[in-house]
């Protein structure tokens, strides 16, 4: 496992919302919106959090362990923007070791997952990754950050896909029985993809 200290926080919300009809990022729920949730959230769990947004993205101004950086192009989907997060950590002062990758879109997210993630990462992986049989969850999910290499060749490959990373990395493999330890219903794998997505969050935490 690695210490809080050398994990950071990585949230995408720089995609499109074409089932939601409106950005998904400014939704609100219970006074805050969706990505003031998942900062909030992930925050006690990191040293630190990147925000990745499209350019146009309004993205106002937070806490000073939150940075937010911009698509370097637009539109070119999840791996993309965890390439981008994972190479510029990579050159910061005191560059963390793994960053823990989510997007904006899971308001019902446990801390308690990003612990139990954090604890699997031992030396023998670059990738803890939420799996249930052949279907992996990328976007929650914990990566090292020199697997920034892993992510860019992909892409210059012409692989576009999330889930094509932890294929081609050691990747500790969670199943859904270890989640339901911290999450019995599995909430945090709850995206907020449709407007009938939208209410049942706002149910739920009702």
């Amino acid at each position: 496992m690695i210490k809080l200290e050398q994990l950071a926080g990585v949230v995408l919300c720089g995609g499109k919302s074409r089932r939601m009809g409106k950005e998904k990022y400014r939704l609100v729920v219970l006074g805050e919106t969706l990505l003031q949730r998942i900062c909030r959230i992930v925050q006690p769990e990191v040293s630190r959090i990147l925000i990745v947004a499209a350019v146009d993205q309004q993205i106002p101004q937070s806490e000073s362990n939150i940075e937010v950086l911009r698509d370097e192009i637009r539109d070119a989907g999840p791996l993309a923007g965890i390439a981008q997060a994972l190479t510029y950590l990579q050159t910061t002062e005191d560059a963390p070791a793994a960053a823990f990758v989510t997007s904006c879109d899971v308001p019902l997210l446990k801390p308690e997952l990003i612990r139990l993630l954090r604890n699997q990462l031992t030396e023998e992986f670059d990738a803890v990754v939420v799996r249930d049989s052949n279907f992996a969850y990328p976007l929650c999910a914990i990566y090292r950050i020199a697997a920034a290499a892993t992510a860019a060749r992909l892409i210059t490959s012409g692989q576009h896909r999330a889930a094509a990373l932890s294929e081609n990395l050691r990747t500790s493999w969670l199943p859904l029985d270890a989640i339901r330890t911290v999450d019995q219903n599995l909430d945090s794998l709850l995206n907020c993809n449709t407007p009938e997505d939208y209410e049942h969050v706002k149910q739920a935490l009702l």
